[in-house]
């Protein structure tokens, strides 16, 4: 986990998380980039992976190119003021992966992405603020942090600019940050990064951003996928002498009362929101790996016969999992979808969930309860659990 150092982790969840920046001087000190700037620009030049580039020409002249990218386009850049972004970094690389374990103490769920950039002496994407909460670990180089909370509002922009960044930026706090520091900025806080030498890479531990209308249409399709919520609309008593085309208060109650009404049906609302917490994007939708083929496929007894001699399994990292406590019973959570459990335990699956792996000892403990196995292999199948190598 990263190191809070000034404040303990509870101070940080309740008076900084989702309210205001913390700066976290030397919060994971041993951390070394497993990803190169070579190797990143290498990742940008193919078509699944989601790369920019962002170029500086003025003050407030923004260039932005879209991956992917070819060897021509880094002959073309500048030699400072540029910045290359690439997507997705966790799913890409495991050793990338591995870094969120160090936030374990949010839930996984909640994570977007990870996003890592590189960028040349004064790189930048402008002065910008977003909706989403993030980590920005500085991996290489040095980077000056400057935020504002002040005019953080959707009209507060600069036109004519490929990106959206902020025509007024007051500059409140101004930070330099140096390998190992962490940056946290909450949603809507203003922010500009200017990278101080050729070495500076950031990571970008990003954290999703739950709209209300995305939850209500996500509650929808829900309700019509399970084919609940049948309850009729009734009308109010009506008075004599009403105006036959008014649509009254009393009208507007009684459908009030009606959505409320499956609105606080917590075990509903409980399964809804495991499914919309770990459903895919469109790009990691696209990203997820190749089921085994039936010729691919062994019989269970050898599975559990490998489970045995392998050092362990784990997860695919596109593959989003969680679990909840719905009426005594633990009910599985994996990519949008609430998934055949096959009588595995509570216990199993709270642990599936929680880790990223599980090493032998685990599998063979697990061996006890015969839907622990038939769950595991349900998965390995889909390759959404594969052997560590």
């Amino acid at each position: 986990m990263i190191q809070f150092n000034d404040i303990d982790l509870n101070t940080f969840l309740a008076d900084y998380w989702q309210k205001k920046p913390l700066v976290i001087r030397g919060a994971l000190p041993d951390f070394e980039t497993p990803v190169s700037p070579e190797e990143l620009a290498g990742l940008s030049l193919e078509d699944e992976v989601e790369s920019r580039i962002v170029i500086q020409k003025s003050d407030t002249d923004y260039q932005l190119l879209k991956g992917p990218f070819t060897e021509e386009t880094y002959q073309g850049l500048p030699e400072e003021n540029w910045t290359l972004l690439v997507q997705g970094m966790d799913r890409l690389v495991p050793d990338v992966t591995d870094l969120l374990n160090d936030f374990d103490f949010l839930p996984r769920w909640r994570i977007d992405d990870i996003m890592v950039s590189y960028a040349t002496k004064g790189g930048n994407v402008g002065p910008h603020f977003d909706h989403y909460d993030v980590f920005l670990v500085q991996a290489a180089g040095k980077r000056n942090w400057k935020l504002t909370s002040q005019d953080c509002s959707e009209d507060n922009y600069i036109q004519g600019v490929d990106l959206r960044l902020m025509k007024t930026f007051k500059v409140e706090e101004d930070y330099v940050f140096e390998k190992g520091d962490i940056l946290y900025i909450p949603p809507k806080w203003g922010h500009h990064g200017v990278a101080l030498d050729d070495e500076c890479m950031t990571y970008s531990v990003g954290y999703r951003t739950y709209r209300g209308q995305e939850l209500w249409d996500s509650f929808g399709d829900h309700l019509s996928e399970m084919s609940a919520f049948k309850a009729l609309y009734l009308d109010p008593t009506w008075q004599a002498g009403l105006n036959p085309g008014e649509i009254t208060d009393a009208a507007a109650d009684q459908a009030q009362t009606l959505l409320k009404s499956i609105l606080e049906d917590k075990t509903l609302m409980k399964t809804w929101f495991g499914r919309f917490a770990t459903q895919l994007d469109p790009v990691a939708a696209q990203q997820l790996p190749e089921p085994l083929t039936e010729d691919e496929t062994p019989d269970i007894e050898d599975f559990m016969g490998a489970l045995q001699v392998e050092p362990g399994l784990i997860k695919d990292p596109v593959c989003r999992f969680a679990y909840s406590e719905v009426n005594g019973e633990t009910l599985l959570y994996i990519n949008g979808a609430i998934w055949e459990t096959f009588g595995a335990s509570n216990a199993f699956m709270a642990k599936l969930a929680n880790q990223s792996f599980l090493i032998q000892d685990e599998l063979l403990l697990c061996g006890n309860n015969e839907g622990n196995i038939k769950l595991l292999f349900d998965l390995w199948k889909l390759q959404y659990l594969v052997f560590i190598d």
